[in-house]
């Protein structure tokens, strides 16, 4: 079952090509990863599929609708790169809001606090958290209504090394659980580990699609490592 649909997807800005007639799939229990150089479409295409910005042509659904339909965003959970929070809400009030607007199970938010750590934060505003107990908390907002697919742009900022590890396999859980996952990262090792495909960017066109593994032998580059075929195809 196709989640994600982006069909010949452009983008301008003024005389900038954003995204070039773009076009993927997604698919149900995928995790899909976008990697390029900064620049390259990454977070205008990520906008465009979760309906913050409309293409100039081509046309992008969420699970067999047209991305601008409003039943569409409820199938939608988003982690922003640079996330604004309403800082004189403590993390608790702004997991509440976000469950409010997603209809979500209210027992969510303090699972979703634990598993995230942030149970000895939740009554403290969010104006004064950390890089990352601000990600921490984008994420588990993202998670709130258990959507069918997710969207985490450069999730990994601010994380230690132990979330980041926890982070990895609630993605694969949820790949488990049937859900589709997007994720935009420059963490060449992270990409690798939790992408069945990687999609590359180059000037707004895809350079390459496939399992990691394939992107390796595209480059004729057998025993590199992954950074070593990221770097060949987008010529970062």
């Amino acid at each position: 079952m196709t989640r994600v649909g982006v069909e010949s997807a452009t983008k301008r800005y003024g005389e900038l090509i954003a995204v070039d007639s773009l076009s993927l799939t997604i698919q149900a229990g995928e995790v899909y990863s976008l990697i390029g150089a900064n620049g390259a479409g990454k977070s205008t295409l990520i906008r465009m599929i979760v309906g913050l910005t409309e293409p100039d042509s081509g046309r992008i659904t969420i699970c067999g609708e047209d991305v601008q339909a409003s039943t569409s965003k409820r199938h939608i959970g988003y982690l922003p790169e640079e996330l604004l929070l309403y800082n004189r809400l403590t993390g608790r009030e702004y997991l509440a809001l976000v469950a409010g607007l997603k209809e979500a199970d209210p027992a969510q938010i303090q699972q979703e606090t634990d598993f995230f750590e942030l149970s000895h934060v939740q009554d403290k505003l969010a104006g004064g958290y950390s890089l990352g107990m601000r990600k921490k908390l984008g994420l588990a907002a993202a998670m709130l209504g258990s959507p069918d697919i997710l969207v985490l742009d450069e999730p990994l900022n601010g994380l230690d090394v132990e979330m980041m590890r926890k982070l990895r396999l609630r993605i694969a859980d949820e790949r488990g659980a049937g859900r589709s996952i997007l994720v935009s990262s420059h963490v060449m090792s992270f990409v690798e580990r939790v992408s069945d495909r990687v999609g590359v960017l180059r000037a707004g066109k895809m350079a390459a699609e496939g399992p990691p593994a394939e992107l390796r032998t595209m480059t004729r580059l057998a025993d590199a490592q992954f950074d070593d075929v990221f770097f060949a195809l987008t010529g970062a």
